[in-house]
Formats: structure tokens, C-alpha cells, sequence
């Protein structure tokens, strides 16, 4: 348990106990689940920079004529 500080008045005390338990409380709501998801099957190869485009995607540019 860490000691209390003698020199913070007892307003200041009890605001960082409010902070304290606000922030236990968050941390067992909202902890992080103990076992990762699981990896779903991917249909494309996962590249680095993210998926690659897929060849359907990709739409030719008309070119302009004036």
C-alpha cells in the first residue's frame, strides 16, 4: 500500500481516491480478454502496407480527349 503524502490537503486526497477507484473500476470492465481471437481463414495473401488490391477492384482510366 503506498503511503500518503502528508503536505496534500484532504480535498485533493479524496479526489485522487475517486480517480483511483474510476480507474480500477475501468480497468476490470474493460480489461483485455486473456485469449486473442481467433484467426479467421484469409482469402488473400496479407501483405505488410495491407491487403492488395484485387484485380477486380481496379477500374482502367479512360483517357481524356479535349
Amino acid at each position: 500500500m503506498v503511503h500518503p503524502i502528508s503536505d496534500l490537503t484532504p480535498e485533493y486526497m479524496e479526489r485522487l481516491e475517486q480517480i483511483t477507484d474510476a480507474v480500477r473500476l475501468w480497468a476490470v470492465l474493460y480489461a483485455a480478454p486473456a485469449v486473442p481471437a481467433p484467426v479467421r481463414g484469409r482469402r488473400t495473401r496479407q501483405y505488410p502496407g495491407g491487403r492488395p488490391n484485387s484485380p477486380r477492384a481496379v477500374r482502367p482510366h479512360r483517357s481524356r480527349r479535349r
